[in-house]
C-alpha cells in the first residue's frame, strides 16, 4: 500500500508541475480572513472580527462585531483554522478570541457584552497567557 502511495504522490496532477497531487502545501490567497457559507454565498469573515465560537454538535456560532453566524461545522474544525496566537479554546464548546476578553475569572469570561463559561480544564491555560498585576483586594 504504502508503494501505491508513493508512485501516486509524485504522479503528475496534469499541469506538468511536477508537484504531486498530495502535495501538501497550502499556500493560501488570504491568510487573514475564513469565508464561510451563508445564503449561497462565500462570506468573508475577517479573524480580527471575530469575538467568539460557539460548538453544539455539529453547529457551530460564530459571533462577530457586526453578524451571527449558524454554521454546519464542529467546533474542531475552526480551531485547526483559526490563528493560535489569536484564539484560546477555554471550554469545550467555547473558543475566543485573546484579545476581546474584558474580565476573567475561574467559572466565565467577559467577551464585548457576552459572558462565555470558562471550563476548569481550561482557566489554567488562560490564567497562565495573560499577563496579571497585582492581587489586591479589589473584591
Amino acid at each position: 500500500m504504502k508503494e501505491v502511495l508513493n508512485v501516486y504522490a509524485t504522479k503528475s496532477n496534469g499541469n506538468n508541475n511536477g508537484n504531486g497531487v498530495l502535495n501538501s502545501e497550502n499556500k493560501l490567497l488570504i491568510k487573514d480572513a475564513i469565508f464561510i457559507r451563508n445564503k449561497g454565498n462565500l462570506v468573508k469573515v475577517k479573524f480580527k472580527d471575530i469575538f467568539w465560537l460557539k460548538g453544539d454538535g455539529n453547529y457551530t456560532t460564530l459571533v462577530t462585531r457586526s453578524h451571527v453566524f449558524s454554521l454546519r461545522n464542529i467546533l474542531k474544525e475552526f480551531e485547526t483554522v483559526l490563528p493560535e496566537d489569536d484564539f484560546l479554546r477555554i471550554h469545550k464548546s467555547y473558543i475566543v478570541r485573546i484579545n476581546e476578553i474584558n474580565t476573567i475569572n475561574p467559572r466565565e469570561v467577559t467577551v464585548g457584552k457576552d459572558v462565555i463559561p470558562v471550563g476548569r480544564t481550561y482557566f489554567q491555560n488562560l490564567i497562565n497567557g495573560i499577563n496579571k498585576l497585582g492581587t489586591g483586594n479589589g473584591e
